[in-house]
């Protein structure tokens, strides 16, 4: 029987891969995997191997960057001897690329790890070296393997689905509102203490379709909503207000999208709590969804993008079931 003792780390760029440039600034994702383990002197007690997929600051990164990363991660999970994956990326879209993994793939024995760092690998107190490591040490556990595909940060570990983040500098930089932390990394120790309920696994198709999210706030235009929908968007994301509402003013392009065949999904755009129908007003969550609307209940806007992009994209039907 072959023993899982190996994790392959892939490195997208981003912060954890800095370098600086002449005036001072940082070039993310300067270094290759290899040169990041090498200057950062992470050691394991199992094997590590490399790979360097992009070189890329994560604001760079598209959609067919990610169905190749699936497509990598899928590959090394089919060996026997790869206990775990950890994805090292920049951080600003770190959330999207776990969420979006953890959506396309349904890996049960093996490991699923993304991370990065708030602070450049030279800097004074950085995170870069700490949070691979753990990575690295969560990704070759028995613990995480099952888990779905988890984030880990600053010694703790987030599911893809809750995880944010939660600041543009500090150390601390993601967390779960609402739902805490799956775990810890606790020096040498992995505690996983629960895990999340999962959503079904979509299988997406060769390309990811144009899905925009649009923001709500007082007295919003609805001009944004029909500049898209003529532009040709194939779907929507409503990050909504409260419990999923936007203003009157948008329900008749909104009911003109539905009745062409794009699909809308509503979010919230608050840090926590699942949309509902509770109110009856013009606007409300409950008139959306008589027009035909979906509720992307727990997820946020950016992860019911992606993940109505996935079922587009591929054999899913679109209808509420994807987002339960």
């Amino acid at each position: 029987m072959t023993m899982k003792n190996t994790v392959v780390l892939i490195s997208l760029g981003g912060t954890i891969a800095s370098l600086p440039d002449s005036s001072g600034r940082a070039v993310a994702g300067a270094l290759s995997g290899k040169e990041l383990m090498d200057t950062l002197k992470i050691e394991s007690d199992g094997q590590v191997e490399v790979i360097t997929l992009f070189q890329k600051p994560s604001n760079a990164l598209t959609t067919s960057d990610l169905l190749q990363l699936r497509t990598l991660c899928l590959e090394q999970a089919e060996r026997p001897e790869v206990a775990g994956l950890v994805v090292s990326q920049g951080t600003d879209t770190l959330e999207d690329t776990a969420y979006f993994l953890d959506t396309t793939l349904a890996l049960t024995d093996t490991a699923l790890v993304v991370t990065g760092a708030q602070r450049v690998p030279y800097a004074p107190g950085s995170d870069a070296g700490p949070n691979l490591r753990d990575a690295i040490k969560v990704a070759g556990s028995t613990e995480a393997r099952g888990a779905g595909t988890v984030v880990v940060f600053n010694e703790e570990i987030h599911s893809a689905a809750s995880v944010r983040k939660v600041s543009s500098y500090q150390l601390n930089g993601f967390a779960s509102p609402g739902v805490g932390p799956l775990g810890f990394v606790d020096g040498d120790e992995v505690r996983l203490n629960h895990r999340l309920q999962r959503s079904s696994t979509i299988v997406p198709g060769e390309q990811l379709p144009r899905v925009d999210i649009l923001p709500v706030a007082i007295d919003a235009s609805p001009a944004l909503l029909e500049a898209s929908v003529a532009s040709g968007t194939q779907g929507l994301v409503l990050d909504a207000i409260g419990r999923g509402h936007i203003p009157p003013s948008w329900i008749e392009p909104l009911g003109n999208a539905i009745s062409r065949g794009i699909p809308v999904v509503v979010a919230s755009s608050t840090h926590w709590g699942r949309i509902a129908e509770v109110y009856e007003y013009p606007g409300s969550l409950a008139e959306q969804v008589s027009l035909g609307a979906l509720k992307a209940n727990h997820l946020n806007a950016r992860k019911a993008r992606l993940r109505l992009m996935c079922a587009l994209s591929g054999n899913t039907p679109i209808e509420q079931s994807i987002f339960a």
